[in-house]
């Protein structure tokens, strides 16, 4: 609340700078020039004086800015030249500018223009200056608002969080009549369920994890200690025939496998866990759903200039998880951030087989034809990753949740674009 109120302050603080200043401005500096008629009007005179024009012919009756005009000759002395273009007896508030004239090749002179341009920008800053003052008191206004409505009722709850990350989990949050904190209080109880079924879960995954780890630590040991001493023993050349030499070799590559065989194992059981998932199935208009995916992502790919095109498709009802199959959508679109070519993702509909089949395409092919049946394993990257970071179970979940809504999920590459198509039931 202190720190609120020191906001408030400094609002308040910057907003009678910014507004003095503005208003030092208009009166102090608003001299300023604005129009540069007068330039027009000298290169005019100067390029007659260019062509033969006399200087007594010229008419300045008709210049909206230039106020007088004066000669100096090319061959004038040194010192009368320096206090000419110094502006020795321009009189004080008016401008002027010098412009060289010549008579063909040959520097004639120079012909000072003197002129006043009529400032406007005193106005403006007056104006700007008030709609400045108006937005700061309606900010100030609205921030007491906020102070009063949002901070302060929220000072009762700030301590609910905080709460729940010590895994203070079985007590439960007393509800608001708060208008703004209703549902927040709501969701933060279901959260703590969550969080307290997440905890049984983790504790039971990391139970199995111990146990597997205790299980095959000394298995690992073994054929390590077995390819440390092949090792040494090829390298300090204690074998005398090649024939030795190549059983060592074998030997290595088979304790190199029993390692694999036996990090794989470590790998399924760790994966085994994945499929783990809750699925509700239910009825949902697509209408809606497409809804979801626009909030969710809209605003992501505008700040990150990719263009995102929603194709029209005319509503239908199908059955699945919706939630689970945003969360499959949003996952496809942050894989096509980081591997496509940011410019273009487009989602679009069609129907084969009385099924819904969803398209995310994104621009640029950033992997090969061959590497299309291996995207939806787990734990596999293409070879485009390069530095990004991953883990190679995004699509292997989707795959996992599109089955466990009797659906599908697979990728095709089609006109220069990676595409991953949803199919959901009607």
């Amino acid at each position: 609340m202190k720190q609120f109120n020191r906001l408030i302050v400094w609002v308040i603080v910057i907003g009678i700078a910014v507004v003095a200043a503005f208003s030092f401005t208009a009166f102090y500096g608003g001299g300023s020039e604005e129009n540069k008629g007068y330039v027009i009007e000298a290169n005019r005179i100067a390029n007659q004086l260019n062509n033969g024009v006399l200087l007594i012919d010229i008419e300045t009756d008709q210049a909206n800015y230039i106020q007088g005009l004066e000669w100096l000759e090319g061959n004038a002395e040194p010192l009368q030249i320096e206090q000419f273009f110094n502006g020795a007896g321009v009189r004080s508030g008016a401008g002027f500018m010098i412009k060289p004239i010549y008579d063909g090749q040959q520097l004639a002179g120079y012909l000072r223009f003197t002129y006043v341009v009529p400032n406007t920008i005193i106005p403006v800053i007056i104006t700007a200056a008030i709609i400045l003052l108006i937005a700061f008191i309606s900010i100030v206004g609205l921030l007491l608002y906020v102070k009063r409505k949002i901070i302060k009722p929220f000072h009762v709850i700030e301590n609910m969080p905080l709460e729940l990350s010590k895994g203070y989990l079985h007590q439960g949050i007393k509800e608001s009549k708060s208008r703004f904190f209703g549902k927040f209080i709501w969701g933060l109880d279901l959260l703590r369920e969550t969080l307290d079924a997440q905890k049984q879960t983790n504790l039971r995954l990391e139970k199995d994890r111990q146990t597997l780890i205790a299980s095959l630590s000394h298995e690992l040991k073994t054929p390590v200690s077995a390819i440390k001493l092949y090792s040494v023993a090829l390298y300090d050349d204690l074998y005398e025939s090649d024939k030795k030499r190549k059983e060592c070799a074998k030997l290595i590559e088979k304790k190199a496998e029993q390692i694999e065989k036996l990090i794989g194992d470590i790998i399924t059981t760790s994966a085994s866990s994945l499929s783990d998932f809750e699925i509700q199935t239910t009825e949902f208009y697509l209408s809606e759903w497409i809804e979801k995916v626009i909030y969710g992502n809209k605003e992501k790919l505008a700040l990150l200039k990719i263009k995102f095109e929603i194709e029209p498709v005319r509503d239908k009802l199908l059955i699945g998880d919706p939630d689970r199959l945003v969360e499959v959508v949003d996952n496809i679109i942050e894989n096509a951030i980081k591997y496509g070519d940011g410019n273009t993702i487009r989602v679009s509909f069609y129907e084969e087989d009385y099924r819904q089949l969803i398209r995310i395409e994104n621009s640029g092919v950033s992997i090969s034809q061959n590497e299309l049946p291996h995207m939806f394993s787990s734990f596999w990257r293409g070879s485009n990753v390069g530095n990004k970071l991953g883990n190679g179970l995004g699509l292997y979940i989707g795959k996992q949740l599109l089955e466990k809504m009797g659906g599908d999920i697979f990728a095709e590459i089609q006109d220069h674009a990676v595409a991953i198509v949803l199919v959901v039931r009607f």
